[in-house]
């Protein structure tokens, strides 16, 4: 079996193969004869997709026959300076972590690019967005196999530049007050993860000039090693530079969490993802699901080594460990994002927030030390949101088809500034899209937090570990808070998605005659709505004390990655959070009960408003509420000033802070403003009128006492013959003045 890892360049080359057809003879195949050519487009780049995925699975068997040993498959020699002792190679690291990434990135990957051959179909370039989904694939796979971290940020760059150009994969369409919404939201896209790249840089050249490597292996047994020999003092490779070692140790790992911030969409460099919707549904679910944005959740798991050893010495030292800040950063980011939910009316858009809100509770989760959880919310949430944003686009398909019904029909269409987008144009759905329907309330269950489905048991585990620890780490219990709000805000505003698109009665005539998608467009989501129920067994915990077959599989899996386990059965680690292996039902059935009381209050909410697409929504005035409260044996006045206080704050967190001043004055006033005033400041007056002044300048000085000079030169002798008795004169003068002065 140990021959199956010599397949493991396979899952880079299928891909490869797939950009290459499409991007060289697809758009042929497809201008010739679009049917013919849309399928060979279309299922050419898919079988790449599904062949890396059989490699994968390969290698996941072989791991298994070699008892987990992890493999390092060498590929090139690519970076060597042997005077300096520098030597990166080009290797791809084979262990259950980067299987476990790769069999999700793939697997969901597959489904995707089967998705799309229905949902692109009669696109004008068709070819080139398979060629970009494949490219996608490509590096995201590089980014998770690599066996280093120059490696991995190749990787990490190439999925950024795959999600500019599927953001703006429309780039010539404009929005509805003229402006080009999609090439904006790509460039916003590329600028925010900049940032985030750049600390991605400056992290790689510290660890490098701490550790003397960049490969993950030496890396962290180099750290173990100045960890347990106690040396304060590490002296940075090529330099007399001494740093101590905690101060070097907590660099490192924020600047990973910066870069993590990028292309995790944390707080404050969230902005670039709800704008990513601007791009095809599909490359949505592609960026959103299982690819480009749990890219900062895989740092951080795959670099626990040096996070659980930073937390060591911060804990020695009495001081906020990097874990702490990662773990803060991620759960305010998770409320953050849940609140503003609230108040989006886009299908996509609502399914955007979601997603920085569930990126929030991983990194929550790493930044606590419960990485198998992370990996687990990780792996359960690529299903069922990959579901959920093609189950929008199921939608948005759906109305767009209904829209063109009404519009060539008889059917007294009403052109009312339609947006196939726009909940409050939707409703009563449930009995014309059937299949869309039940399997985007499989995904819209999983992400609520409902029993049994997946992300009930993923979502329980982070808040048990949360739980477990807050009498050791104070700072738990404040994380636990933020991470159950955050629950409950996402049991709200997906019921509140359920009911407005899905519920009541058609608001506008297109969701009258809307119908449902093809099946090449249903089956994925079937397929992924059975993943969304059954993918909690992945590793399901003791219940009551009973361990299944299958319980805490995942956890079994990864332990043989994730060195953290190792340092603590050897004792090097005595302070690491440890996630409960049984189910805590205290836990359990609060963050159930909560998420049921939240969703059925948005049902209740939303029961028969808006009625059209032109009624407020419920949440400005909460219609019927005060009477449900009055029920209740709370003080009213409470709940009236409460209520009413908590909509209003939701309504400006979204409108005001977040799009106006966040999105709008911040990046564009501020930031894009400021920038473009200083390029035309340093083209049209430090360039044009300085640097240029200058040596403009200089020329002029030069060619005037080329002209006062030139006048000397008569070219007659004697007057060259009167320049020589000037000068001697002149040399005697110098040389008897002082004699004269005696």
């Amino acid at each position: 079996m140990n021959e199956l890892f010599n397949l493991a360049p396979l899952i880079l080359v299928f891909p490869i193969i797939g950009v290459l057809f499409n991007g060289l003879v697809g758009r042929r195949f497809v201008d010739h004869d679009r049917k013919t050519g849309e399928r060979w487009s279309g299922w050419f780049a898919t079988i790449m997709a599904l062949s890396a995925f059989v490699v994968v699975v390969l290698l996941n068997l072989a791991l298994h026959a070699n008892h987990f040993h992890a493999e390092t498959v060498m590929l090139w020699d690519w970076i060597v300076i042997p005077g300096q002792g520098l030597s990166i190679p080009w290797a791809m690291q084979i262990d259950t972590l980067s299987v476990a990434m790769m069999l999700v990135v793939t697997g969901v990957g597959s489904i995707i690019h089967i998705y799309s051959i229905g949902y692109m179909h009669g696109d004008p370039d068709y070819s080139r967005y398979f060629a970009y989904l494949n490219l996608f694939l490509f590096f995201m796979l590089i980014l998770v196999a690599g066996n280093n971290y120059l490696v991995l940020f190749v990787g990490w760059e190439g999925v950024g530049l795959c999600s500019y150009l599927l953001i703006g994969f429309w780039h010539e369409r404009l929005a509805k007050d003229g402006t080009m919404k999609n090439a904006n939201a790509a460039r916003k896209a590329m600028i925010a993860n900049r940032v985030g790249d750049a600390a991605m840089i400056l992290g790689i050249i510290l660890t490098f000039w701490v550790f003397g490597s960049v490969e993950f292996n030496h890396v962290f047994e180099e750290a173990i090693h100045i960890f347990e020999s106690h040396e304060e003092m590490v002296t940075l490779v090529s330099t007399n530079i001494e740093m101590a070692f905690s101060t070097a140790l907590f660099a490192i790992t924020v600047l990973f969490l910066i870069a993590a911030t990028g292309k995790s969409a944390q707080l404050v460099l969230h902005v670039w993802l709800p704008d990513a919707m601007a791009g095809p549904t599909p490359a949505s679910s592609l960026i959103h699901a299982a690819t480009m944005v749990t890219s900062g959740i895989y740092l951080i798991v795959r670099s626990n080594v040096l996070y659980e050893l930073s937390r060591a010495l911060s804990v020695h030292s009495g001081t906020i460990s990097s874990s702490d800040i990662v773990a803060l950063v991620g759960a305010s980011t998770a409320l953050y994002a849940g609140l503003i939910a609230f108040t989006q009316y886009d299908i996509k858009k609502v399914l955007a927030y979601s997603t920085v809100s569930q990126l929030g509770f991983m990194i929550a989760a790493a930044g606590m030390g419960a990485y198998v959880a992370a990996m687990f919310h990780l792996i359960t949430h690529a299903f069922f949101k990959a579901l959920l944003f093609m189950g929008a686009g199921s939608v948005i398909h759906g109305m767009e088809h209904g829209h063109h019904e009404v519009a060539h029909g008889h059917h007294g269409h009403d052109d009312d500034g339609f947006d196939p987008q726009d909940m409050r144009y939707m409703g009563g759905l449930r009995k014309l899209m059937p299949v869309t329907f039940w399997t985007y309330l499989v995904g819209a269950l999983a992400l609520a937090g409902i029993f049994p489905f997946a992300g009930f048991w993923s979502k329980d585990e982070i808040l048990a570990h949360a739980n477990a620890n807050q009498g050791e780490y104070g700072l738990f219990l404040v994380l636990f808070i933020l991470l159950a709000l955050a629950a409950v805000c996402t049991a709200f505003y997906m019921g509140r998605q359920l009911r407005m698109v899905f519920w009541g009665q058609p608001r506008h005539e297109a969701a009258r005659h809307a119908h449902e998608s093809s099946p090449i467009m249903t089956f994925p989501l079937v397929l992924l709505a059975v993943f969304g129920t059954v993918a909690g067994l992945f590793n399901l915990p003791k219940v009551l004390t009973l361990e299944f077959g299958w319980s805490l599989t995942l956890e079994h899996w990864l332990e043989h990655s994730i060195q953290t386990f190792e340092l603590m059965e050897e004792g090097i680690l005595a302070h690491v959070p440890h996630t409960p292996t049984s189910l805590i039902v205290e836990v359990a059935a609060l963050s159930l009960g909560l998420a049921l009381v939240s969703m059925g209050l948005a049902f209740y909410v939303y029961r028969d408003k808006p009625k059209t697409a032109a009624d407020p929504d419920p949440t400005q005035k909460i219609p019927g509420l005060w009477s449900v409260f009055g029920r209740l044996p709370i003080d009213s006045f409470y709940m009236k000033l409460l209520v009413p206080w908590f909509n209003r704050f939701s309504a400006w967190l979204g409108f005001k802070f977040e799009w106006s001043f966040w999105h709008d004055f911040f990046h564009e006033r501020v930031i894009r403003d400021t920038f473009v005033w200083f390029a035309d400041l340093s083209a049209n007056v430090l360039d044009a009128q300085g640097v240029d002044g200058i040596v403009n300048g200089l020329g002029s000085v030069t060619r005037w006492l080329a002209d006062g000079i030139r006048v000397s030169q008569t070219g007659y002798a004697r007057t060259y013959a009167l320049s020589v008795f000037l000068g001697t004169v002149v040399l005697l003068i110098y040389f008897l003045w002082p004699y004269v002065m005696r």
